[in-house]
């Protein structure tokens, strides 16, 4: 109480910072300094949230370069090798269902990793656990009794354990990629992006592609209004 009184009699507004003091000895010029210092620094970080901040600051810096760079341009539109262009022909045709690529950040061109005909069962297997990688798969399936095949395109990130520069260019050049897809005539019936090959379900697959169609709820009807029964002569 007397030294909230104090403060108030000198005025708090004059008042830049507080030190207390327990013995003689912490009553020093040094000391004062010592506590102005830690009291102005940030708060301790474990080494996660220490990664996690780096992180963030070298997507920042990655941000401002690519706008730097190319600043009327949307997305990167990287060129494919000639060996992924013959096998998007192939997969638009149906001789392959299943098409993994990748995006090389050396030669900054997008690249075919592996083609193959599998089942949807198999697609959890396909994603790796240390890279990221686009997706494309010819989902054969059955709806209301016709039998269909569907493209879906899938974008596995593994997460901040991937360098900044290669998540974000995975990042900045898929949307340039889908449209490379549409001028070939590859539609994307569903897209989904994952982090790991357990989040690949084939049920998911099928309701991204055919949504459930929720029953419409019915209108609320208002009552009549109680009757007050026929009109009454008043004399």
């Amino acid at each position: 109480a007397t030294r909230a009184t104090l403060k108030r009699i000198f005025g708090d507004n004059r008042i830049a910072t507080e030190f207390n003091c327990t013995v003689k000895e912490e009553l020093s010029l040094q000391a004062y300094k010592n506590h102005v210092l830690s009291h102005g620094s940030a708060a301790p970080m474990t080494e996660a949230e220490k990664e996690l901040a780096q992180v963030k600051k070298d997507e920042a810096a990655m941000r401002s370069q690519m706008s730097n760079n190319s600043a009327t341009l949307p997305g990167l539109n990287l060129p494919a090798t000639q060996d992924l262009l013959t096998n998007l022909e192939k997969f638009r045709k149906g001789f392959i269902n299943y098409l993994q690529i990748k995006l090389d950040t050396e030669t900054e061109e997008l690249k075919l990793w592996d083609c193959a005909n599998i089942k949807a069962s198999e697609l959890s297997e396909k994603v790796p656990v240390e890279e990221p990688r686009y997706h494309l798969f010819n989902f054969n399936h059955e709806f209301e009794g016709n039998k269909m095949w569907s493209v879906v395109f899938i974008y596995s990130c593994p997460g901040y354990s991937v360098p900044v520069k290669q998540r974000m260019m995975y990042s900045s050049t898929k949307a340039c990629f889908l449209d490379s897809l549409a001028k070939m005539d590859i539609e994307i019936a569903a897209k989904q992006e994952i982090s790991e090959g357990d989040e690949v379900k084939e049920n998911d697959i099928y309701e991204m592609i055919h949504p459930q169609k929720h029953a419409s709820r019915a209108h609320f009807v208002k009552p009549k209004a109680p009757s007050r029964g026929g009109r009454r002569l008043i004399r």
